[in-house]
């Protein structure tokens, strides 16, 4: 579905923002190039739990209604885009759709009201093993996908389309071309940036990206649990796959290296004991989120550069990447942005 002739665009990052606009764009009938440095695995996305769910996403942020609204929206736009998904990607998001989602709390009141307030669907349920003196309570409409399995099958899929990836680092970008570090020129009609922190590298030909800022994040992968769907509170998440889970997330802002802090391994393992779950043997992992100073996404057009940019995503790049894609969609076919421009780069 062109809305417009075709484009040659290259996209830079091979994250879930990244590939999710490559896959979009080249189903589009546009001609792609993808540019990754890293292997999937290590890239944040790759690390992450890969939670699309607005109301426990909200419930972290200052005014928890307003951001459900911009998650719920953003998170609508993988159903919007369903006929542009691989069928391995249909399917994982009718899964996503079945997972439980318990949200654990010691003043459920409070939490309950939030709830409401914000417009989730939500009831009280009683669970297993949470902690003594707190309520859970069952959202309707939060998904969960193994965030693996999700980028294989949309990097797949990009080269079932005939879309071109290539392994390679970026030095320099302009609106119509990248120059990578080996010194190789691409050209294209379109430029996107979507590579997650690692965009900032790049500020000095984009300078929307010099408001993005590091936060490190330390993940624990685990033994399923057995289930399938996310037990989370004020402490933490268990991110349970059944054969697999994740347990997280360190938010440690300014952090920008890779380490595995040991002492922060303890911690997560204390707040996991804090929340009645047995870790067992766990394999620490870590990544690199990318904020902004409002704690929303850049996704649009940069006016100094003109290259298009999709990152700051933050801890939300599962919600986000789908409505991305449509906004980078919509400038490169030369209609308006869905998002009406709050996300623009420049606002900084």
């Amino acid at each position: 579905m062109v809305h417009s002739p075709s484009h040659s665009l290259i996209v830079v990052g091979g994250g879930i923002v990244g590939l999710t606009i490559a896959v979009a764009a080249r189903a589009s009938g546009h001609k792609v190039t993808l540019i990754t440095r890293d292997d999937i695995e290590v890239t944040a996305s790759g690390v992450a739990a890969g939670m699309i769910a607005p109301a426990m996403e909200a419930m972290n942020d200052p005014d928890p209604e307003f951001s459900y609204r911009r998650f719920k929206h953003a998170q609508g736009a993988w159903l919007d885009l369903n006929a542009l998904w691989p069928e391995a990607l249909q399917q994982t998001l009718v899964k996503a759709q079945t997972g439980d989602a318990i949200y654990i709390s010691d003043t459920p009141a409070a939490s309950a009201d939030t709830f409401t307030a914000m417009g989730a669907n939500h009831a009280s349920v009683l669970a297993k093993s949470i902690p003594e003196a707190s309520s859970a309570t069952s959202i309707h409409d939060e998904w969960l996908v193994e965030a693996g399995p999700m980028l294989e099958a949309l990097a797949t899929h990009l080269d079932t389309l005939g879309g071109v990836s290539l392994r390679a680092s970026v030095k320099e970008v302009s609106a119509v071309q990248v120059r990578l570090d080996s010194g190789e020129i691409l050209t294209a009609d379109a430029v996107v940036v979507a590579a997650g922190y690692d965009s900032k590298g790049l500020a000095d030909s984009i300078p929307g990206l010099s408001a993005l800022t590091p936060i490190k994040g330390h993940l624990l992968d685990i033994e399923g649990q057995g289930g399938f769907g996310v037990l989370r509170s004020a402490t933490g998440y268990l991110a349970d796959y059944g054969r697999i889970a994740k347990f997280g997330a360190t938010m440690q802002m300014g952090q920008a290296d890779l380490r595995v802090e040991p002492d922060v391994v303890e911690t997560l393992i204390g707040r996991a004991a804090d929340m009645n779950i047995d870790i067992g043997t766990a394999i620490p992992r870590t990544g690199i989120r990318a904020a902004t100073p409002d704690g929303w996404p850049l996704i649009g057009r940069d006016p100094a550069s003109g290259v298009l940019v999709a990152a700051g995503m933050r801890r939300n790049g599962y919600i986000f990447a789908p409505f991305a894609a449509k906004i980078i969609l919509a400038l490169i076919e030369g209609r308006p942005s869905p998002d009406e421009g709050i996300y623009r780069p420049d606002r900084f």
